[in-house]
C-alpha cells in the first residue's frame, strides 16, 4: 500500500512499511488533498517505531508517501508542528502534521509593487524570483506550465502579503484557475497554474459496485440577480466613491440576470473590480460575473471504494480527475470532478471524497491552527481482509432493491417477487440460510449456513480464526500475489511465546526440536544443531557440526561433523569422495605374520573384496 519515508539532513529513514513483521509502522496516518489547496498529512508515531527516538524537527523533517501499487509519490511535505504525549495508560506517542510543498509560498513576503503589462506567466515568474531570493535553496520554486489567459488589463499589485496570498488575490480570485506543485525531471520544485488540473478517466463510480454512500447538498447563497459592478476608486484618499456603469447603461448602475430574477426575484449585490478604469469594460466584467456566479451549486460528498488497490485494471482515484458517477436512486448519471480526497493509510480502499461543483477560491491554511485528529486504527491488518470488508459493506448497504417474500415455512429475499422468475435468491428456513444465483429451485452451494453447523463458501475472509482442527484441501502461504498470502507465515510458538518454527516463502526454519518416532520405538530428534537417534529411552548415535581438528601440516583448523555410535552401517550402492567414484576389485595382502622362533616366519595370505568403493566382505 504505502511506504512513508522521513528525510532529515539528507538522511532517508523508512518510518512506515507494509511488511507485517516490521516495527517501522505508524499507528495512524491521514492524507488530505483538495483542488487548489495545500495538501496535508497528519500522523501518529508509536514508541515501538525505531524512529521514535530519532526526533522530529519542525520545518526541517520532510515526509514522503509512496503508493507501492502505482509507484507514484502521493505526498511530499515538511513537518509543520508535532507533539509528544502519554495517555492515562502510560502509552507514549508522537503526533504531527505536515503540509505539502505548496506551503513554501507562505514563507516569503512580496513588497509593494505595481506590475503593469504583466501576463499571468510573467507575473508568476517575477514573484517567484522574489520568493526564491528570500528563502533557502530547498524552498526555491520554478514556474512550470501556465495556460490561464489574462483579462486584458495586465495590471497587478502586490502589497506586503505572502506569495501564496498574492497569487490568490491577483490571479485566482480574478481569473480563476488552480495552482499545484510538482517535481520536474531535474528534481526541482515547479509551480503549475492551469485553468483545471487532472484528466477525464474511464473509471465509473456507481451504486452497488464501488459507491458506499453519497450525500448531495444544494447551495444558492451565492446567487445575485441584480448586480452593481464597481470599478476603481474615484478621488482616491478623499471619498469612497467608485467607478460605475451609469454612463453606458441607460443611467442605471446595475445590471439584471433576467432568468435569475424570474426564478428567485430581485437579490442585489455588488462586485468590486479595483483594476478597471473604463465603464464599458466594467459592464462587460459584470455580465461575465453574473454568468459565472449565478448557478445553483451542488456539493457531493461520497464514500467510495478505490478498487485500484486490489484490481490492477482499475485507475486509482486522484484529486482533480473527472469520473463518471452513477446513482439511480438519486438520479445521478454524469461526469463529476473529484475535488477533495481524504485517505487513511490503513484503509486506502475506502477514501472519503467530495465531488462536483466547488467555489473557485483558496481558503486560509487551516493546518496551521488545526489540531491533529487521532484515529484508533487496528495495526497490521491484512490487505485482502480490509478489501473484503469494504466490498461486503458496499454490497450490503447499497442493496436497496429487491423483494422480501414471507412464506409459512421460510423467508425469501429475491430480485423479483415470484419464485418462478427470480434469479438471485436468499432463502432462510429451518434447514439453514443459503444463497442461489440460479433461482429458487437452483443450487445453494456457493454460500450457506446449515442447521448441522456447516458453513459453505467459496471464499472466507477473516481477521482471526479459532478452530479445533482444520482438515482437507490446501493451505497456501507465499507465492507472488501481494496481499493475498504472498507474505504469509505459519508460526509455531512455545509456552513462553517464543517462536520455535516458521514456514514462509523462503522455506522452513526450526528453532526448537523436530522429533519423529516409529511404531517400534525407534526415533530421530533434530535439536540445537544436532541429530540424534535411538530406541525408546536409549540414544544410539549422534551427529553434530561441532567437529574441529587441527591440521599440523598446514597449521589450520578443519571443521566437520562428529559421528558418535557403536556401529555405523552403510547400505548403499557406491561411495564417492572428492568427486571420485569407488572402484570394484580385490585387494590382496598378508596377515597373521608369525615368528616361528627358529629364524623363520610364517604368514597367511588374505583378500578383501570391493564393489563400487564398498568393502563387501571381511578379511579372509
Amino acid at each position: 500500500m504505502y511506504r512513508i519515508t522521513a528525510i532529515y539532513d539528507n538522511q532517508e529513514t523508512i518510518v512506515h512499511d507494509v511488511s507485517p513483521d516490521t516495527k517501522n509502522r505508524l499507528s495512524a496516518g491521514v492524507l488530505t488533498e483538495e483542488v487548489g489547496q495545500i495538501p496535508t498529512f497528519s500522523f501518529s508515531l508509536p514508541v515501538s517505531n525505531p524512529y521514535f527516538s530519532e526526533g522530529l524537527h519542525d520545518r526541517k523533517t520532510v515526509l514522503k508517501i509512496e503508493n507501492l501499487i502505482t509507484n507514484e509519490i502521493e505526498f511530499e511535505g515538511t513537518l509543520l508542528y508535532h507533539e509528544k504525549s502519554m495517555d492515562s495508560s502510560g502509552k507514549l506517542q508522537k503526533s504531527g502534521v505536515c503540509e505539502g510543498f505548496l506551503g513554501y509560498l507562505c514563507d516569503s513576503i512580496q513588497p509593494y509593487h505595481n506590475y503593469q503589462d504583466y501576463t499571468p506567466s510573467l507575473f508568476l515568474r517575477a514573484i517567484l524570483d522574489v520568493h526564491n531570493a528570500q528563502t533557502t535553496e530547498e524552498k526555491h520554486i520554478l514556474l512550470g506550465s501556465c495556460n490561464v489567459i489574462d483579462d486584458n488589463t495586465n495590471s497587478k499589485t502586490t502589497a506586503y502579503r505572502n506569495t501564496f496570498e498574492e497569487i490568490k488575490e491577483n490571479l485566482i480570485n480574478r481569473l480563476g484557475g488552480e495552482i499545484s506543485i510538482r517535481r520536474n525531471a531535474d528534481n526541482e520544485l515547479v509551480l503549475d497554474y492551469l485553468m483545471q488540473n487532472g484528466k477525464k478517466c474511464d473509471t465509473t463510480v456507481e451504486l452497488a459496485r464501488n459507491m458506499k454512500s453519497l450525500d448531495v447538498k444544494t447551495d444558492s447563497t451565492n446567487i445575485i440577480t441584480r448586480l452593481v459592478p464597481l470599478g476603481c476608486q474615484l478621488n482616491a484618499g478623499e471619498t469612497s466613491e467608485r467607478l460605475t456603469i451609469e454612463t453606458v447603461n441607460d443611467g442605471k448602475i446595475y445590471i439584471d440576470d433576467e432568468n435569475a430574477v424570474e426564478q428567485f426575484g430581485i437579490i442585489m449585490g455588488t462586485a468590486v473590480f479595483d483594476d478597471i478604469t473604463v465603464p464599458e469594460k466594467l459592464k462587460n466584467r459584470g455580465l461575465e460575473y453574473l454568468r459565472e456566479n449565478n448557478r445553483i451549486r451542488k456539493a457531493y460528498s461520497a464514500q467510495v471504494l478505490d478498487l485500484s488497490f486490489i484490481k490492477k485494471d482499475h485507475e486509482n482515484l486522484k484529486c482533480g480527475n473527472i469520473y463518471r458517477f452513477r446513482n439511480s436512486l438519486l438520479g445521478i448519471d454524469e461526469d463529476l470532478r473529484l475535488m477533495k480526497r481524504t485517505v487513511d493509510i490503513y484503509k486506502p480502499f475506502v477514501p472519503t471524497v467530495e465531488i462536483g461543483d466547488k467555489s473557485e477560491k483558496i481558503t486560509d491554511i487551516s493546518t496551521r491552527t488545526n489540531q491533529l485528529i487521532e484515529y484508533e486504527i487496528p495495526k497490521q491488518k491484512s490487505e485482502i481482509l480490509t478489501a473484503a470488508r469494504g466490498i461486503a459493506t458496499s454490497l450490503i448497504t447499497n442493496a436497496t432493491t429487491g423483494y422480501v417474500v414471507i412464506r409459512p415455512n421460510e423467508i425469501l429475499i429475491m430480485d423479483t417477487d415470484d419464485v418462478e422468475t427470480a434469479t438471485t435468491v436468499w432463502r432462510w428456513n429451518s434447514g439453514g440460510l443459503g444463497y442461489s444465483k440460479t433461482g429458487y429451485h437452483g443450487d445453494y452451494g456457493d454460500a450457506a449456513i446449515t442447521m448441522d453447523g456447516t458453513i459453505v463458501a467459496n471464499f472466507i475472509a477473516a481477521g482471526t480464526m479459532y478452530a479445533d482442527r482444520i482438515k482437507g484441501g490446501t493451505l497456501t502461504v507465499g507465492g507472488t500475489e501481494t496481499g493475498a498470502g504472498g507474505d504469509g507465515v505459519i508460526r509455531v510458538l512455545d509456552a513462553n511465546e517464543n517462536e520455535i518454527c516458521r514456514f514462509d516463502k523462503n522455506g522452513a526454519s526450526i528453532f526448537g526440536t523436530l522429533y519423529t518416532r516409529d511404531s517400534n520405538g525407534y526415533w530421530i530428534r533434530v535439536a540445537n544443531g544436532c541429530i540424534s537417534g535411538g530406541l525408546n529411552d536409549d540414544t544410539y548415535c549422534e551427529i553434530n557440526a561441532k567437529a574441529i581438528v587441527h591440521d599440523e601440516d598446514y597449521d589450520i583448523d578443519r571443521k566437520g561433523i562428529t559421528i558418535s555410535a557403536d556401529v555405523i552401517y552403510f547400505d548403499c550402492e557406491m561411495l564417492s569422495a572428492n568427486g571420485k567414484t569407488g572402484t570394484s576389485g580385490t585387494l590382496n595382502f598378508i596377515s597373521s605374520i608369525t615368528d616361528n622362533g627358529d629364524g623363520t616366519i610364517s604368514w597367511t595370505p588374505a583378500k578383501v573384496y570391493f564393489r563400487n568403493g564398498l568393502m563387501i566382505t571381511g578379511l579372509n
